[in-house]
């Protein structure tokens, strides 16, 4: 928090404040920024890593595909 300098008037520590603010905001957004390129990075190896898993079954793209289908479809009709 920002400590009160000696000789400061009411309106120039009122601009010293405003000024710790906009710092502390583009630091929020730099955070922000990060941690949606982090998220992306994520999501990147983890399709990576699920490619490469399909590859190495030797079953096609479309073959993974409509076997999760089939699999998701035969949960839910267990669930009614």
């Amino acid at each position: 928090m920002a400590r009160r300098k000696k000789n400061l008037t009411i309106e120039e520590e009122l601009m010293e404040l405003q000024k710790e603010i906009t710092g502390c905001e583009d630091e929020i957004k730099r955070l922000t920024d990060r941690k949606k390129e982090l998220k992306q990075l994520i999501e990147q190896k983890q399709t990576e890593a699920l490619y490469h898993a399909v590859l190495r079954s030797g079953k096609s793209i479309d073959e993974v595909i409509a076997w999760i289908n089939s699999d998701s479809q035969g949960e839910q009709q267990t669930e009614m």
